[in-house]
């Protein structure tokens, strides 16, 4: 295509990171010091180039066809974020069903689940029982991110036509005779 080693690397890089000026550092080693306001310029130079911008094209389009990620898959996978709801993943109010109880498309929505142990006195002041109590957090991926890239995905935020009837405008004739008329 007839790009330089350096630009034919950041193209590699941008595929890899998607930011362009870590890209635009890691191809250009020079620039490791240089200002974030210039390297972010610089890296969006380049990729208005239409050399570079056809490989990085040709680059994506190579690994859409080496996968199996498709619109719908990616489609399916935020539908279940977004339409998740921690209710489901318990019994009761306050008991969670077991991980293994989970439907997948449950388990898919969870970002992390932590856990700490703390002591609890459930005895009396003169007879305690200390014991040690689990406490369970369980923490879901964003559903309104979620939901605003379905949203894009599908065309939703795109601007729509409407259909506006212009009234046209009143003489001072017409404006006098309804002040009169009132």
């Amino acid at each position: 295509m007839g790009l330089s080693i350096k630009q034919e690397n950041f193209c590699n890089y941008y595929i890899e990171c998607g930011n362009a000026s870590e890209a635009y550092r890691r191809a250009y080693p020079s620039s490791e010091n240089w200002a974030d306001k210039t390297v972010w310029e610089r890296a969006s130079v380049l990729l208005k180039n239409n050399k570079v911008l056809a490989r990085v094209e040709e680059l994506q389009k190579e690994l859409k066809d080496r996968s199996d990620v498709t619109k719908d898959r990616i489609l399916q996978e935020l539908s279940g974020i977004a339409f998740s709801s921690i209710a489901s993943m318990h019994n009761t109010w306050i008991k969670r069903k077991d991980f293994e109880a989970l439907s997948e498309r449950d388990k898919a929505a969870i970002r992390s689940i932590s856990t700490k142990v703390l002591k609890k006195n459930i005895g009396t002041i003169g007879d305690p029982e200390i014991v040690d109590v689990e406490y369970v957090k369980v923490e879901l991926y964003d559903k309104i991110k979620a939901i605003e890239r379905i949203c894009k995905m599908l065309g939703y935020d795109s601007p729509q036509d409407v259909n506006v009837n212009m009234v046209s405008p009143m003489t001072k004739e017409e404006a006098k005779r309804i002040i009169e008329d009132l």
